[in-house]
Formats: structure tokens, sequence, C-alpha cells
């Protein structure tokens, strides 16, 4: 009897271990970011991310091929993807950045309070954005 109860004790322990070295991935998968982000314009506002804005905003938009050193202040950085507030070295002001590393070219939208920078998984749908952007802001001016 003595030995069933300390028997049934370690069960549970070790049941309530598995339990926890289970739960820790699920939860940590649960909240990572995996879905891809997309610009989108839609009558005449720009969304993308958390980030919206006017197309009347913005000032400037430009095709880069590269970007400099990013230091992530706030958001998600993954071995994939950049989200999230950056310091862009050679800009004064920091950024809003939806980016996929070492995908170029990038898209810079210079905005009247504001940058943002982005870019698709692959160039020739940054290309696409880039031009449609283009189209919008000259449609608008």
């Amino acid at each position: 009897m003595v030995a069933d109860k300390k028997v049934d004790k370690y069960q549970r322990i070790v049941v309530l271990g598995l339990l926890i070295i289970l739960a820790i991935p699920a939860i940590i998968l649960s909240t990572a970011d995996i879905s891809p982000h997309k610009l989108i314009v839609k009558d005449d506002t720009v969304k993308v991310g958390v980030d919206s804005f006017k197309v009347a905003d913005i000032k400037s938009v430009k095709l880069v091929d590269e970007i400099n050193n990013i230091h992530r202040i706030k958001g998600t950085g993954t071995l994939t993807y950049i989200r999230g507030v950056c310091k862009i070295d050679g800009d004064n002001r920091d950024a809003s950045v939806y980016i996929y590393k070492n995908k170029s070219p990038y898209i810079k939208i210079e905005l009247e309070d504001g940058l943002l920078v982005y870019n698709d998984k692959n160039s020739s749908d940054t290309e696409k954005t880039y031009e449609k952007l283009c189209e919008i802001v000259d449609s608008n001016k």
C-alpha cells in the first residue's frame, strides 16, 4: 500500500513535469508572429501591420537596393524578417519597418510625420507595390 502511494506520487510528478515541458514551446509558438506582412491601399488610406496613414501624408516614395544598419527599438526580429520601430543609420528619425531580411529592393516611404520601410517576400512583388504606390501618389498631387 505504501509503495503504491509512492509510485502514484512519482507518476503525478512525472506527468506534471512533462506537461510543463510541452506547454512552454506551445506557448512560445502560439505567440510568435509568423503571418506575412502586406501593404494594403484602400480608398485614401495605406495600411501595413499596425501602421496606417493617408495617401496625402506621403511626401516621397523611393525604391532602394539596401538599407543601412537597422537597430530595432521595439518590435519583432527573426531570422527572416524585422517588424517594428527601428533606428536606421543615416536617417534622423525612427522608422516603422516591415521588411524581409536580405530581400532587396526596399520601399522607403517618407511621410509628413515619419518614415516607413517595406518590402515583400520577393522582389517582383515589391516592385509592383512600389509602382502602385507611385501611381496613387501621383494621382493625388
